[in-house]
């Protein structure tokens, strides 16, 4: 998959991730990292290993290295081209997903995402 982004002086959040439909969003907000609030959201998502707060954000297609690392915690059943690294300050992870897309925008933290991977209203049963 052919997808960079690097944003090394950010924060960003594991904000939903949805196994039961396969997706996954993570957000760096405005309030908390800079002047825009930044979505980068995953669809058809078969394996995430990704710290819940994350210091700096790099996500780049594996070195074959990377890929023979994951595909061995995997098994036989990961496609390379769907792996994405993930990294930052003190952690690196991965994402396996069909789809990646990134949005940038003046909206706030708790407000729905374009995609509507956030619900409406936000979540049930907890407060901000």
């Amino acid at each position: 998959m052919d997808f960079k982004v690097d944003y090394p002086d950010r924060k960003f959040r594991l904000w939903i991730y949805t196994p039961s439909h396969s997706k996954l969003l993570l957000r760096s907000g405005l309030e908390t990292s800079g002047t825009t609030t930044i979505d980068i959201a995953f669809g058809d998502v078969s394996a995430v290993s990704l710290p819940v707060s994350m210091n700096g954000l790099t996500i780049e297609a594996p070195d074959a290295q990377s890929a023979r690392a994951v595909a061995d915690q995997l098994g036989s059943h990961l496609d390379p081209d769907r792996l994405l690294v993930v990294r930052g300050q003190g952690y690196r992870g991965y994402v396996v997903a069909s789809i990646v897309e990134m949005d940038e925008h003046h909206r706030r933290l708790r407000e729905r995402d374009k995609w509507g991977i956030i619900p409406q209203g936000g979540f049930a049963g907890f407060s901000s």
